[in-house]
């Protein structure tokens, strides 16, 4: 057991009045954790969800949505908690390398969670640079029984290259604008991402499926500069990602950070209909 989830039992709390704590846990990481409202089922209050970071934004997510994301799900039984990794919003920096670093935080997130809820497994998810490092750690942690990858990993392939040119040689005014500036790199979303080798990324995705994590994938039309199919996903990770564990949906009307509000009211209603589908049990024990 690491520094991090010893910390666990020192922890400092402060309620809202809204079913929500405020939690100084680990090496003096905060978060914010709502409990399951309206009555969990047993299998509901077995799993519970972490929200990591997206980017340089603190744990309220982009426009609120991690607040109303985790109010969602607290609403149909699922406890939440939206921390902020070292170095991010209210938490301190750590002095840890990075891979060690985050694992410890994450379980020391799982360790509270535990601890002030009951729950015995864990589904992590983000936006961005939060779906990254939900990947890699499913990876590293079995707890983890699900992922939400909102905007997440995915490699450019031969599929992608060809929807993505052949409209610009069939426009004039778009082959002269790319002559203009060739040679010229215009900085997007996938230049400051976390992204495992695609070889990796494979293998990494048949080791989560063999373990039976589902992953749900969204997609947005902020990711068209490395994904603009829903095909994609299976030609860059392999016929894993066709398996019944994953669940893919590809908004290309939405932007990355779901700044309208219809498209997080969307969200919200499709990560919570995924989690009640994946993790609650009907009366007779299977899944609805």
């Amino acid at each position: 057991m690491n520094e991090f989830v010893r910390q666990v039992g020192s922890i400092e709390r402060a309620d809202n009045g809204l079913g929500e704590s405020a939690h100084r846990f680990g090496t003096g990481l905060i978060g914010v954790l709502g409990r399951p409202r309206g009555g969990a089922s047993n299998t509901a209050a077995r799993t519970a969800v972490i929200l990591l970071n997206a980017g340089l934004m603190h744990r309220v997510g982009p426009f609120r949505g991690y607040v109303q994301l985790a109010r969602a799900l607290n609403a149909c039984g699922f406890a939440v908690l939206r921390f902020d990794q070292s170095g991010l919003g209210d938490s301190p920096i750590s002095p840890l390398a990075s891979a060690e670093r985050r694992l410890g935080e994450v379980q020391a997130a799982m360790a509270l969670l535990q601890a002030e809820t009951g729950a015995e497994q864990f589904v992590l998810g983000g936006i961005c640079s939060g779906a990254d490092d939900a990947f890699h750690l499913a990876v590293g942690d079995e707890r983890v029984v699900g992922t939400v990858l909102l905007d997440g990993l995915a490699h450019r392939t031969a599929g992608f290259w060809l929807r993505h040119l052949w409209p610009r040689l069939l426009d004039p005014r778009r082959i002269w604008t790319a002559l203009r500036h060739r040679g010229a790199h215009q900085p997007g979303l996938d230049d400051y991402r976390d992204f495992p080798p695609r070889a990796l990324a494979a293998r990494q995705m048949a080791q989560l499926v063999a373990r039976d994590v589902r992953l749900l994938f969204i997609y947005t039309g902020g990711a068209y500069r490395y994904f603009n199919h829903r095909g994609q996903l299976a030609a860059c990770l392999g016929k894993a990602a066709r398996a019944r564990q994953v669940s893919l949906q590809y908004w290309r009307d939405c932007d990355h950070t779901f700044y309208l509000r219809r498209d997080r009211l969307r969200l919200q209603q499709a990560v919570t209909a995924w989690m009640q589908a994946q993790f609650v049990e009907d009366r007779a024990g299977t899944k609805p």
